[in-house]
């Protein structure tokens, strides 16, 4: 009787064993191999208009995904994705860079344990160099195609949430605003009276790599060709002339313009704009170096014949834009 006990309690317990195995087994397999892989787009925040914001980034941008960065791997990827939110479709992007058709590609992450490394650019008309960078930034479509995007070289775990892409601002941002003398008293209409603002002295060609030794600048400019061009800007606001209570407020206009960038030697950096049909000029007279992922800032005034820097800073170009960040005055 006792045996029998034995018996049976020795087979519960193998029972037991072999659940407990068939449970681990299920527990150690590798949930995330040939699963579709997620993207997560965000973009650095600029604190005014100029280009991309995370509300509202851009529809398109270039992507690379490889398991293996050194060789040929079933799940590396080089696409074009398209779309908005999390709803993002991805394309073969030699096919798509050659004459735009778009032969889906589903990305899948090879294993839950190897790392990728990921990073893209926000344009396929920039997979080369930049060449014909917008010098008419006066709509806010010109303003975005300005707006060069990317993202580091970049380590990403396998995770079922996705991979995040986080873009940055690569280029150089100009804030400009021109305030009118005393003399100028418009009450209405200022931007019919400030015209042909320009800012010159920026070549709109050049050669690009992928940064892969930081992530604070994604890339790095060479190679700069052609001329010097002037840039229109965006104009974002404008103020007309006021006096309350004794108090005036002079009429002025704002814009905004991304420049490609490089430095500008002493003397080249020239703004330029006409107040009612009168031409004013200012010219930086230090060499100027324009830095990826940077905001300039810039204030003139015009009047009695002439034009007065009031500010000119820099800060980077983000979150807060140098409002939650420091900001320093230019040399």
């Amino acid at each position: 009787m006792r045996t029998k006990f034995y018996m049976i309690a020795l087979a519960a317990i193998s029972m037991m064993l072999g659940s407990c195995s068939d449970s681990n087994s299920e527990f150690s397999q590798d949930y995330l191999a040939d699963t579709p892989i997620k993207l997560n787009v965000s973009v650095d925040e600029p604190t005014t208009r100029a280009g991309y914001s995370n509300e509202d980034k851009p529809t398109g941008f270039v992507l690379v995904v490889l398991h293996d960065i050194n060789g040929y791997d079933k799940y590396n990827y080089r696409v074009w994705a398209e779309g908005e939110d999390k709803n993002w479709k991805t394309y073969d992007l030699a096919k798509y860079s050659n004459d735009r058709t778009k032969e889906d590609v589903t990305m899948l992450w090879a294993n839950m344990n190897d790392n990728v490394t990921v990073y893209a650019i926000s344009d396929v008309d920039y997979l080369a160099k930049i060449d014909k960078h917008p010098t008419d930034q006066t709509t806010l479509d010109a303003l975005k195609k300005a707006d060069f995007l990317a993202v580091p070289q970049t380590e990403v775990k396998p995770t079922q949430s996705g991979i995040n892409v986080e873009f940055k601002h690569a280029m150089s941002k100009i804030n400009l605003t021109i305030e009118l003398g005393s003399e100028y008293e418009f009450t209405a209409d200022v931007d019919k009276k400030i015209t042909d603002v320009k800012i010159d002295g920026s070549m709109v060609e050049a050669g690009y790599s992928i940064d892969f030794s930081t992530e604070k600048s994604p890339l790095v400019f060479y190679n700069y060709s052609g001329d010097p061009t002037p840039i229109s800007p965006y104009r974002t606001g404008t103020t007309p002339y006021s006096k309350t209570n004794g108090v005036i407020t002079k009429a002025s206009a704002t814009y905004e313009a991304i420049l490609i960038p490089q430095t500008i030697e002493s003397g080249k950096f020239i703004v330029s704009f006409k107040v009612d049909g009168k031409l004013y000029e200012w010219a930086y007279n230090k060499d100027l170096t324009l830095a990826p992922t940077t905001a300039y800032t810039l204030k003139l005034t015009a009047g009695d014949d002439k034009v007065q820097p009031v500010s000119f800073s820099v800060a980077p170009w983000g979150v807060g834009n140098g409002k939650d960040g420091e900001k320093k005055e230019t040399d």
